[in-house]
């Protein structure tokens, strides 16, 4: 049973093995839950148990025997017609935008700049509601104004042009994949290209927000009509954190008349109009999108191709689940990946890689940034022949 979850996937085998009334206890027997975990909760309440420890088993996936060099990628390249294309933030790096994991990434400064107990909390929905001051005041550094897309952006869009990509999930919110006419792609986390209110549900192009995510001034609906009459001022950042301007936030606050000195009888939870791009936050759900893709998906594609991610966020990270075992998985990263088994990892800049492998193939990748139009040279050729774990 273990040996036909590796060929079927995760979603896959569960539909199958439900389908034909094998009890959850029983399979999660199977895939080595403990007993004393799973004896006295009834059946129905075991499928997220079960989800679980079948992610844990497919994340010790063996990686495949005859897949071991960089000439074997170039032949997998050159032999697949769906490849499933996941691309991180380390994409987009060279084209400006910061990562948010790396020492001088996103996530890092938000430690220094802001003294935030955890910096995701910026991309936190809850946070967001309460303090939307906090992503407002950081959001330019993120937003793709000026921004132009890398050559591993025009590798995408490459296979796509070649017949070859099934589809490019993208974990990045900057659109550079649309900037670069990549159809087949699919944003997991959202982006910066439109925007809604969290109070009455007003949608409007991402472009609207610009001037006020410029400005780093929170950006209130125009439908609502909540915001002041005047652009709201920002408080300075202090070296220790962020200072939150009163009544600014999602959440307006009012006092009591007849006690104006009790803080206690502040009433808190009236939620104010304010634009928030549609990125998915923490605490958010993945677009349906997400899922319907992958379902149509897993029983395609040929090659599994990570770029610039370290696949630390479910549920993206959890792809390579829902994906056969006998499915090539090859990652370009800067640095290796060592929670999951892939076949090849290819370690370095991702643009100096993909160009040297599309000569390697034969094909014609164009971009300002490629030295000599298309290829590289021969001490990036031995580089890359090195950066093999």
């Amino acid at each position: 049973m273990r040996s036909e979850a590796r060929t079927l996937g995760l979603s896959t085998f569960l539909d199958e093995y439900i389908g034909r009334g094998v009890s959850l206890r029983a399979l999660l027997e199977v895939f080595g839950a403990p007993f004393a975990l799973i004896s006295s909760v009834p059946d129905f309440q075991l499928l997220p148990l079960l989800r679980n420890q079948m992610v844990r088993f497919y994340r010790h996936r063996p990686k495949l025997s005859g897949i071991n060099s960089v000439q074997d990628v170039v032949e997998l390249l050159q032999g697949a017609r769906k490849i499933m294309v996941l691309t991180g933030a380390g994409v987009s790096v060279s084209c400006g935008i910061p990562d948010f994991r790396s020492p001088t990434g996103i996530y890092t400064r938000l430690n220094d700049e802001f003294g935030l107990d955890d910096p995701q909390q910026m991309f936190d929905i809850e946070y967001f509601r309460e303090t939307p001051e906090l992503f407002y005041s950081f959001a330019k550094e993120l937003y793709p104004y000026n921004f132009t897309p890398a050559p591993t952006h025009a590798f995408v869009k490459l296979l796509e042009d070649e017949g070859r990509l099934l589809r490019n999930y993208t974990q990045n919110i900057d659109t550079l994949e649309h900037v670069q006419g990549i159809s087949r792609v699919l944003n997991c986390h959202g982006s910066f290209a439109t925007a809604t209110c969290i109070k009455c549900g007003y949608a409007c192009d991402g472009k609207d927000l610009e001037e006020d995510i410029m400005a780093m001034r929170i950006a209130f609906c125009p439908q609502c009509k909540d915001g002041p009459s005047e652009p709201v001022s920002q408080p300075n950042v202090p070296a220790g954190g962020l200072a939150v301007a009163s009544g600014t936030g999602a959440y307006a606050s009012f006092k009591d008349d007849e006690d104006d000195d009790d803080e206690d009888d502040m009433d808190y939870g009236v939620v104010r109009g304010i634009m928030k791009p549609d990125i998915t936050f923490f605490g958010e759900k993945l677009p349906d999108q997400f899922d319907e893709a992958l379902l149509e998906d897993r029983d395609q594609v040929d090659l599994l191709l990570v770029m610039g991610s370290s696949l630390k966020v479910a549920p993206v990270s959890d792809i390579m689940s829902h994906l056969p075992h006998n499915i090539p998985q090859v990652v370009i990263n800067k640095t290796p990946i060592l929670h999951l088994n892939f076949d090849v990892q290819l370690l370095g800049d991702a643009d100096d890689i993909v160009a040297f492998l599309a000569r390697e193939c034969g094909w014609e990748l164009r971009h300002e940034k490629i030295p000599g139009g298309n290829g590289g040279s021969s001490d990036l050729n031995r580089d890359i022949n090195k950066a093999i774990v």
